[in-house]
């Protein structure tokens, strides 16, 4: 159960309430007490068999994100607008892509260009697809030169859960998150050692396969994994050729395939007092098929970093992150290169917490981001160097939440 789909039943919220307000009629104050009582028992009983307030053992707690304030929150206690994805959800749907796991999220909106591999857009409560900021376990992904990140090349295979956050970030995470943040987190081991194997087979010669190996314990944790998938596709496009031509202005009567090959590890130890570090690494590498003035491409996303948080003492907790995002593309046509289009970005952050009280919790930290261009384009400037600072004040006051 995704916590964001956690919800009463309208009439067990709103029955009393709409009832006292309906008291005030006049003429009417005896035959609305009489509605009133006689709904109140179901509007009870309604309450005493939602999952949310039965007496049920077995219930799931909030889940917790780190995505809106950058610091750990349950799903009810943070401010912002966030919708969970877990394993359990992926698994359940059976998606294939990371753009159909995001497919009618609330204030989603995806533009796919044909099936497995084709560039997917997202686009946050209406702003523009470069208004998305991306992130996998804390290290910012995407292009430099087109400002969004290849969805429809991150395996759903390698992902533990997904975390969305509608509305602006920027002040916490800097100008491309006008319209939001998605953090997609790989896969965190567990409990004793088990190996996973799965295949899967269908039309238009489509085949996945995945293995990997996981285990954890109150110190350690790993997870190893690998996935292939494989489909022939379908011919995207039949438009004719030129003059009077259509679609897609080119003629190419085949079949639009896709291939994606990853790996991913994820590692890391828990220590006294409080400290703990995490590794993590993720690899694609992908032949994409599709029609037009080129018609192949071959890319690789990789990210890799770390986090190692710190408690000096205990009200005081430091994170220091680092980490190296790639995105590369080799464009071709009918097999001949035309053209590159490299991303390398380097990232590091410094973020201090500090508990002043049990309700009140103060941040402040200092972020950089390095992006660096290799392409046959010939651009006016190739590289960037950004550093930015974030303050941050939460706290509970009564029946009261505000964040600064």
């Amino acid at each position: 159960m995704r916590a964001t789909q956690v919800s009463l039943p309208v009439s067990a919220i709103l029955l009393p309430s709409r009832y006292r307000n309906l008291f005030s009629a006049r003429g009417r104050v005896e035959e609305k007490k009489i509605m009133f009582k006689r709904s109140l028992p179901a509007a009870l009983s309604l309450l005493a068999f939602h999952p949310l307030y039965a007496a049920d053992p077995g219930i799931e707690a909030p889940a917790i994100v780190v995505t809106a304030t950058r610091t750990a929150q349950t799903v009810d206690e943070t401010l912002a607008s966030v919708t969970v994805i877990t394993r359990q959800d992926i698994e359940r749907q059976q998606a294939r892509s990371v753009d159909d796991l995001l497919r009618g999220e609330l204030g989603i909106s995806i533009s796919n260009n044909g099936g497995p591999g084709k560039a997917a857009s997202v686009f946050l409560r209406g702003t523009e697809s470069d208004h998305v900021l991306v992130l996998i376990d804390g290290i910012k992904v995407g292009s430099a030169t087109t400002g969004t990140a290849a969805f429809q090349d991150i395996p759903v295979e390698q992902i533990e859960r997904i975390e969305i956050v509608r509305g602006p970030r920027s002040s916490l995470y800097g100008s491309e998150a006008i319209g939001g943040v998605i953090q997609i987190f790989t896969r965190k081991g567990e409990g004793p050692v088990t190996p996973s194997f799965s295949v899967g087979a269908g039309s238009y010669k489509t085949y996945n396969t995945s293995l990997g190996v996981s285990g954890g314990s109150e110190r350690g944790w790993f997870n190893i994994n690998a996935s292939d998938f494989s489909t022939n596709g379908i011919n995207a496009c039949r438009g004719k050729p030129s003059p009077g031509g259509a679609g897609c202005f080119t003629y190419e009567p085949d079949k639009d395939g896709y291939r994606n090959a990853s790996g991913s590890l994820r590692a890391g130890y828990r220590f006294d007092k409080g400290s703990d570090v995490d590794l993590h690494w993720l690899r694609t590498e992908a032949h994409n098929e599709y029609d037009g003035s080129t018609n192949e491409a071959n890319t690789i996303q990789e990210v890799y970093g770390g986090q190692f948080h710190i408690t000096p003492i205990d009200p005081w907790r430091i994170t220091l992150g680092a980490g190296h995002s790639r995105d590369d593309s080799d464009n071709l046509k009918n097999g001949v290169f035309k053209s590159r289009f490299n991303t390398d970005r380097n990232t590091a952050s410094f973020q201090n917490d500090l508990t002043i009280s049990a309700n009140q919790i103060f941040t402040a930290g200092f972020d950089y981001q390095g992006d660096r261009i290799g392409s046959t384009t010939n651009y006016a400037v190739t590289s960037r160097d950004n550093h930015g600072l974030f303050v941050q004040h939460q706290a509970s006051l009564d029946a009261h939440t505000m964040q600064i």
